[in-house]
């Protein structure tokens, strides 16, 4: 059995914890987060989050004080490179130069890490190239999660890219095609993370998500969209399946199909052959029923391909960056 540790993932509306131990996800957590707490992808308090974090863990109990932390594109940069075959000293050295064009106020300030994705051999099996993950985070927000955790009663033992918890479920996974794109239906937005060959590519961020949902409904029924966001949820009076919704779905379905489309287009050599769905938004059926009708291409949800789950599964799929995070550390 390895050791169990307990991912989380900060989004805009909600914290996700799922502790993991081995090969199974023992417990899930997906709690709202108080409002303003968030700005922007980013932390307002520290502090605050901490405390949130804690009472959580009290109410919740049995979860792993070890934390495995997915790192928001707020506060990481995250580049696919591709550089000559070489030491992980001679990595070590060059890496920060990779991100010369990204970064203004010196590379010292910041940790970097990578993950191997392939490594190309030449005639004679020789390494001759290395296709990297490459992240970079300021040493500061390293720092302030650590703090953090360690305020809220936990030791933050990991952090990584949200990039990095996905390519950790999708890269060298049996159950999971090596060429596909996972779908996330965040509260902000909609995200596609796009895999050729098993291994991470790119992400393409849509700017229509459940908050938009949130206010559509809230226009339709004329109430606050906190309100409207709990009519969704429990699908108040067939809320879920309005017309107002439905509008949104759709957006969302057209734009899903034309990132697809234009991925294709610029990679002719991948053809991504399924989509994996997860986000808070894939528990409205109404939403994947939309989006699948769209696509020329089956449209799953990603508890297929993930670890097992001794509680709700149904709720893997809120959190697959929690879990993900969580996999390179047994």
């Amino acid at each position: 059995m390895g050791k169990t540790y307990t991912g989380v993932d900060i989004g805009n509306a909600s914290v996700k914890l799922a502790v993991c131990d081995g090969d199974a996800v023992r417990t899930i957590v997906v709690e709202a987060l108080p409002e303003g707490l968030m700005a922007e992808g980013r932390l307002v308090s520290f502090d605050a989050m901490a405390d949130f974090i804690k009472a959580l863990v009290k109410r919740t109990g049995g979860v792993a004080k070890d934390a495995a932390l997915v790192l928001s594109s707020a506060d990481c940069l995250v580049r696919r490179l591709s550089v000559p075959a070489m030491t992980e000293k001679e990595l070590e050295l060059n890496l920060p130069y990779e991100f010369r064009d990204y970064i203004a106020q010196g590379k010292d300030r910041y940790y970097y890490d990578y993950a191997v994705l392939a490594t190309r051999l030449d005639s004679e099996g020789v390494p001759e190239s290395m296709d990297l993950l490459a992240a970079a985070t300021v040493k500061q927000t390293v720092d302030d999660y650590l703090e953090m955790f360690r305020r809220a009663g936990m030791r933050l033992r990991i952090a990584t890219p949200s990039a990095a918890a996905f390519q950790n479920l999708v890269g060298g996974n049996p159950r999971a095609l090596a060429n596909c794109c996972v779908v996330d239906f965040a509260h902000t937005g909609t995200k596609l993370h796009f895999f050729a060959d098993g291994a991470y590519d790119v992400t393409r961020v849509i700017d229509i998500g459940g908050a938009d949902i949130d206010r559509a409904i809230a226009t339709e029924r004329g109430v606050d969209v906190h309100v409207a966001n709990g009519y969704k949820l429990a699908d108040y009076e067939g809320v879920q399946q309005s017309a107002a919704a439905f509008e949104v779905y759709e957006s969302i379905a057209v734009e899903i199909g034309r990132a697809l489309n234009f991925y294709g287009f610029n990679n002719p050599d991948t053809n991504v052959e399924v989509a994996y769905c997860c986000g808070g938004g894939s528990s409205l059926q109404p939403l994947v029923n939309a989006v699948a009708a769209h696509l020329d291409i089956e449209l799953r949800f990603i508890a297929d391909i993930m670890p097992e789950a001794s509680g709700d599964d149904d709720l893997r799929a809120q959190c697959p960056g929690a879990v993900g995070a969580t996999m390179k550390a047994r």
